[in-house]
């Protein structure tokens, strides 16, 4: 009998792509209701999505799901830098993040692998989240940017997978991510400024403003979503964990916030909204 590779069935990436969708429709809805109910449930939500992502990160480094002493130390360390953050104690947050890198470093000397890779995944869940839970804290147009920010990154993740899977195109980076494709980051772009210029028309924003920066913030997801893939190339793991459907755990669905949040924390310091 002549044998030949497994094909898997053509609906199978469909069914993924709906599966995305739905669970990035759940995703905004659930944002929404958060967002509604504000304080603390906010901040909540940032603190618990960057512990999830220490997890995640643990699991990928150290290729194993099994609680361990230096798992536990990277979720309290994110935990307690995004928690001091939610309080407004900025300074402490800083602190007690650098000190949990010093700390973290020191204990994990005799693993090369660990000293480097885990503490980098402390800044890397912490960092981002904080900042984006600061920019609720701050109130006055810190929210708006906030909600709109992250609900652009979200469908820009959306619209750039559907164009990698259905339109095809030349690769983006096929040595990090061979599944992204031009089009999909340009479809990508253009989804999240679609939707964050609906959005921005409900805000105390100023349109033209975000107008120009939505692009930015667009493309700065796409690249943040890059940069996740070659981390996990690194590790030759594909999802980081099974919690959502559709999806290769939390830190795929969130990795676009990455480094968004950094520029969204610049335009909301540099006052141009």
């Amino acid at each position: 009998m002549k044998n030949t590779l497994y094909q898997p069935p053509k609906t199978a990436g469909t069914d993924r792509l709906l599966i995305r969708f739905l669970t990035g429709i759940a995703a905004t809805v659930f944002g929404l209701g958060v967002f509604g109910i504000g304080t603390p449930l906010v901040q909540l939500a940032g603190m618990a999505i960057a512990m999830v992502v220490a997890y995640e990160w643990s699991v990928i480094v150290r290729k194993s799901s099994r609680p361990s002493p230096s798992m536990l130390a990277m979720i309290i360390a994110v935990g307690a830098t995004t928690g001091l953050t939610a309080l407004g104690q900025f300074l402490p947050a800083a602190l007690v993040l650098a000190g949990s890198l010093v700390a973290y470093a020191a204990l994990a000397y005799r693993s090369p692998m660990e000293r480097f890779w885990l503490p980098l995944g402390i800044v890397y869940a912490a960092v981002p989240w904080s900042l984006l839970i600061t920019l609720f804290v701050v109130g006055g147009a810190g929210p708006w940017i906030l909600f709109i920010g992250l609900s652009l990154v979200i469908n820009a993740d959306i619209a750039a997978y559907f164009a990698g899977k259905h339109l095809g195109g030349p690769k983006l980076a096929p040595v990090i991510s061979p599944a992204k494709t031009w089009i999909g980051l340009l479809m990508g772009v253009a989804g999240g400024y679609v939707v964050a210029q609906v959005m921005v028309t409900w805000s105390p924003l100023t349109p033209w403003t975000f107008a120009l920066a939505a692009p930015l913030f667009a493309a700065i997801s796409q690249l943040s979503d890059l940069m996740e893939s070659s981390f996990k190339r690194r590790f030759g793991v594909k999802d980081a964990s099974k919690l959502l459907p559709g999806h290769g755990g939390v830190m795929d669905r969130m990795d676009g916030m990455t480094l968004t949040s950094v520029a969204l924390m610049v335009f909301y310091l540099s006052g141009w909204y």
